[in-house]
């Protein structure tokens, strides 16, 4: 059996064979590993944008449940047929980087655009070549919540709120939370759709023509109106794997 961890800007994301979950904090990770009781594993794999502090954290939380360190994975110039637009690769995070590696995968080619929604928005183009023409990193919806200092008040579970008005989401509202939430999503909404279509036309794409991918924790938000979309939820794990597979 293999564990993939995906430390990202707000939580940890991890995956066990079938089993899939996610921890706000490193005690709560630690209490989800002792429970699954699995002392010996085939592979651990990983990666984090939180720097090596937690990547050490993490090892001794996987060095006292599974008997193993993680292989912490990091963005290359080339891997599994991506190859990295960056001036220096190992820039590039490797969320971003993984969300390619598993797009290339699903879609080899094919030109994709891969939208990662979550503490920050990633925006990432791969040309049918498998090239990474770059992208754009925005903020996420609960990001931008965080910046109103109204927000603790208006919003007891943001992400509960943010998520089930991104539903039914109106331009007309009659309540100061409702208002700011619409605002939040049809920023998030637009601003995506946006670089979407820059994007695809700095390459001279027809849209249509592109397979665009949406993952992470707020992909739910965006319904990008004519735009075709593939929801993956787990796609950085996902890449992650394929990573460490393709190192062996």
């Amino acid at each position: 059996m293999k564990l993939v961890v995906d430390a990202g800007n707000s939580r940890i994301k991890w995956k066990y064979g079938d089993t899939a979950m996610v921890a706000d904090s490193l005690e709560q990770l630690g209490a989800q590993w002792r429970a699954l009781n699995a002392r010996e594993m085939r592979q651990a794999v990983g990666g984090c944008v939180r720097g090596k502090v937690l990547t050490r954290q993490i090892d001794e939380l996987a060095q006292t449940y599974f008997n193993t360190r993680l292989d912490w994975q990091g963005a290359e110039s080339e891997a599994c047929g991506v190859r990295n637009a960056y001036t220096n690769p190992r820039d590039l995070g490797v969320d971003r980087w993984a969300v390619l590696i598993a797009a290339r995968a699903r879609y080899p080619n094919q030109a994709c655009i891969v939208v990662d929604a979550g503490t920050a928005i990633t925006v990432d183009m791969l040309d049918a070549s498998g090239l990474h023409c770059g992208g754009v990193i925005l903020p996420g919806a609960g990001s931008m919540l965080d910046t109103l200092t109204r927000a603790e008040q208006l919003f007891p579970d943001r992400n509960q709120d943010l998520h089930a008005l991104a539903k039914s989401v109106r331009p007309l509202t009659d309540n100061t939370r409702d208002a700011l939430l619409a605002g939040i999503i049809f920023t998030v909404q637009g601003s995506v759709k946006i670089v979407i279509e820059q994007q695809a036309e700095q390459i001279k794409a027809k849209i249509e023509a592109l397979t665009i991918l949406t993952t992470g924790g707020d992909s739910i938000m965006l319904n990008l109106d004519y735009l075709q979309t593939i929801q993956v939820p787990d796609l950085v794990l996902e890449g992650l794997s394929l990573l460490a597979e393709s190192r062996k």
